[in-house]
């Protein structure tokens, strides 16, 4: 006779069944969990989560490397410059203008572009400065985009943004967008990185201008207030004129500009043997025309050469490169007097109402390093924004 040691297995059963009961709920209870939560809080979870994303994402993109970063210089400018093309033409085959960037970071990439971009707006027309730089730009796009893609991979919209400007707040501009608009709600990242950039203008350009000497006079002379308006006034131009040269410096150098000049009409450093046969609108009429162009003046004064020879002027290349400096000079020094017109206010108001000298030196000195940090390029702008 077997001997049961559980005459009575019913207990045993009933508990086995809430304990598989209870897992269910449990169960049931982790998956229903994110839909129990109230709206508030689980649209907070989300941000926070989408904060993380867009956060390592930007920093990724940033500091990740490319390989190989490949564009060919195929500017405007270039357009029906050869007529015909040897079989061995490195024209023909693009080999001489094919450029590629290897181990260079998404950071150096998108401050080159900063660069290479800059441009003025005209009742909505772009000019931009570099006659070189569309396929770049385009290059540029193509592979940071290409990386959002693949990173975010359909899970979040995205917006990418990338803004600079040589002196802040006044043109030339420089935007890189990628994108469509985002709505108010959307999540945004922002960081600066700097750009290869170098203003000619230094806080010792300004102390030249305002030296205790200068100074002095002004804040002892009969008509003090208007003294120190001028005073201020010629630091604003200085400093004015320091910011624009070195945006035509950058653009446009004398020397090459220079070695045009001296060229004999219809050869090719190159060769047409490499590069093909040249017409009569060679590369470097074009971008002497695009350097004509570019000059804010339309009475046409300083037109003269570029249409009646192929060859530069040495004089005109002075002659125009002064033109764009003082028109770029007005620009700046009209956008630094609207930007600073109360605060020199303000200060020379101060001053009328003291003769320390400590006090006034104090005023001259916060109010240069004022007009200093007003032309002094900063980092560029970078934003990425997902929904």
């Amino acid at each position: 006779m077997q001997k049961q040691i559980f005459s009575d297995i019913k207990a045993i059963s009933s508990t086995i069944d809430v304990m598989i009961f209870l897992l269910m709920i449990s169960i049931s209870a982790a998956l229903l969990m994110p839909v129990m939560l109230p709206s508030a809080q689980n649209a907070a979870v989300q941000n926070v989560a989408g904060y993380k994303f867009d956060e390592k994402l930007l920093q990724s993109l940033l500091n990740s490397r490319i390989e190989g970063f490949e564009y060919t210089i195929e500017p405007t400018i270039y357009e029906n410059i050869f007529t015909m093309f040897p079989e061995c033409s490195m024209y023909k085959n693009n080999a001489v203008l094919v450029r590629e960037h290897t181990f260079r970071t998404y950071a150096d990439i998108i401050a080159e572009y900063m660069l290479f971009s800059l441009h003025t707006e005209e009742n909505g027309t772009y000019s931009y400065l570099h006659p070189l730089s569309k396929n770049y730009s385009e290059a540029t796009e193509k592979i940071i985009e290409e990386y959002l893609n693949k990173k975010i991979g359909g899970r979040y919209d995205y917006r990418f943004e990338a803004t600079w400007q040589p002196v802040p707040g006044c043109e030339p501009l420089s935007q890189l967008t990628l994108g469509e608009a985002p709505p108010v709600t959307a999540i945004r990242q922002s960081t600066l990185i700097s750009v290869p950039y170098i203003c000619s203008i230094s806080a010792l350009d300004l102390v030249y201008v305002a030296d205790d000497f200068a100074f002095d006079h002004a804040v002892n002379s009969s008509s003090k207030e208007q003294d120190l308006r001028s005073f201020f006034n010629q630091c604003m131009l200085l400093a004015a004129s320091c910011s624009s040269a070195s945006i035509i410096d950058f653009y446009y150098p004398e020397e090459y500009l220079e070695q045009i000049s001296y060229r004999e009409e219809n050869t090719l450093t190159l060769g047409d043997f490499l590069m093909g046969s040249i017409s009569d609108d060679n590369i470097e009429k074009r971008m002497e025309t695009h350097m004509m162009n570019n000059t804010k003046l339309k009475d046409g004064t300083n037109y003269n050469s570029i249409n009646n020879s192929t060859n530069f002027a040495e004089i005109n290349i002075a002659l125009v490169k002064n033109q764009l400096r003082q028109e770029y000079t007005k620009e700046v020094y009209s956008y630094l007097s609207d930007e600073l017109s109360e605060e020199i206010n303000s200060t020379v108001e101060i001053m009328m109402q003291t003769n320390d000298s400590s006090i006034l030196l104090e005023l001259r000195d916060r109010q240069m390093s004022s007009i200093f940090r007003r032309v002094t390029p900063g980092g560029a702008e970078i934003s990425l924004i997902i929904w």
